[in-house]
């Protein structure tokens, strides 16, 4: 599992000064891309070696984040399988409150082909499966 901190930006919020729902997207995408850059794995090299796209997003509200308030985005793999691999997320406020919760579901594409592929074998040994979800 890895931990990032965000803090919640003005552009991020909507008139309330509440976090518009779909920026908790974003948020799980800076959670995966720094639990990738922890194992030592930027984006930019494994973009080169393989195509991540999310095939499936789930977001469950818990509770609203607002202006200012610092996340911790967790993220970890809750599944893989052949040729696709599931990120968890859960994001909590300073307090330890939960305040969202999801997964997104990537498929692995050939960046060459843009056909699907198995799970390389040096993505896998640096994405072991946790079961926290």
């Amino acid at each position: 599992m890895n931990s990032t901190k965000i803090r919640v930006r003005y552009k991020d919020t909507d008139c309330m000064q509440i976090v518009y729902y779909g920026n908790y997207l974003t948020y799980f995408e800076v959670g995966r891309v720094e639990f990738l850059r922890a194992q030592g794995l930027p984006m930019s090299d494994v973009d080169r070696k393989v195509h991540l796209p999310v095939v499936e997003a789930v977001v469950r509200y818990v509770r609203p984040a607002r202006l200012d308030d610092l996340l911790e985005v967790r993220c970890w793999v809750s599944e893989r399988r052949r040729a696709s691999f599931r990120f968890s997320y859960e994001i909590v406020s300073e307090d330890g409150a939960t305040v969202a919760t999801g997964s997104t579901l990537h498929a692995c594409l050939d960046p060459a082909t843009s056909k699907m592929i198995a799970v390389p074998a040096w993505l896998g040994e640096i994405m072991p499966v946790v079961g926290r979800e």
